[in-house]
């Protein structure tokens, strides 16, 4: 799948769409360099999915949810951007996900595809580059900025995905906590 059209945040400085935000830290977590910054976001409408799960079975959780998003999008002719996937707080080990796609024309929800937006309000931000496999590297560059600045994360996460790359080194993923 290819997706193409930007979030409703601008581009900075070539990087990812993202809010005018300032770059507050920079680390690095097993070998890879990270520059934590903190953004205001604005709410992406997404048309998703939700499902519970575990931390082994995410990859193919998320899949399988987008796998039923997609083909109606598809069907309505709807205008869509890159695949979005929000972690709310779980219990137990669960993890509660709204796996979706950015809609910015909007859909008409049908089953349990539902229409779901991006939370909003202040964020620590990083860029992964790489395998989604390796994403745990910048969770850990932004729980670092959070314990470092004093800030305390909601519990709510979302990841950005960009476009597809057949190179995993290629593939970049915006991680959003919120504040």
């Amino acid at each position: 799948m290819r997706h193409l059209l930007p979030g409703p945040l601008r581009r900075v400085e070539g990087r990812p769409p993202l809010n005018a935000g300032a770059a507050v830290a920079a680390g690095s977590v097993a070998g890879v360099s990270y520059q934590v910054r903190t953004e205001l976001a604005v709410p992406r409408t997404l048309a998703a999915v939700r499902g519970v799960t575990t931390q082994a079975q995410l990859g193919t959780e998320i899949i399988r949810l987008l796998d039923q998003v997609w083909p109606l999008l598809r069907e309505q002719g709807a205008r869509t951007g890159h695949n979005v996937v929000i972690y709310h707080p779980g219990t137990g080990g669960e993890l509660v996900i709204d796996a979706g796609v950015e809609v910015p024309g909007g859909f008409t929800a049908r089953g349990e595809v539902r229409r779901v937006d991006t939370p909003a309000g202040e964020a620590a931000a990083a860029t992964h580059f790489g395998d989604y496999a390796d994403l745990a590297g910048a969770y850990a560059a932004l729980e670092q900025w959070c314990a470092a600045a004093g800030r305390q994360p909601s519990g709510t996460s979302w990841e950005v995905y960009g476009d597809w790359e057949e190179d995993p080194a290629k593939r970049q993923t915006d991680v959003y906590l919120l504040l």
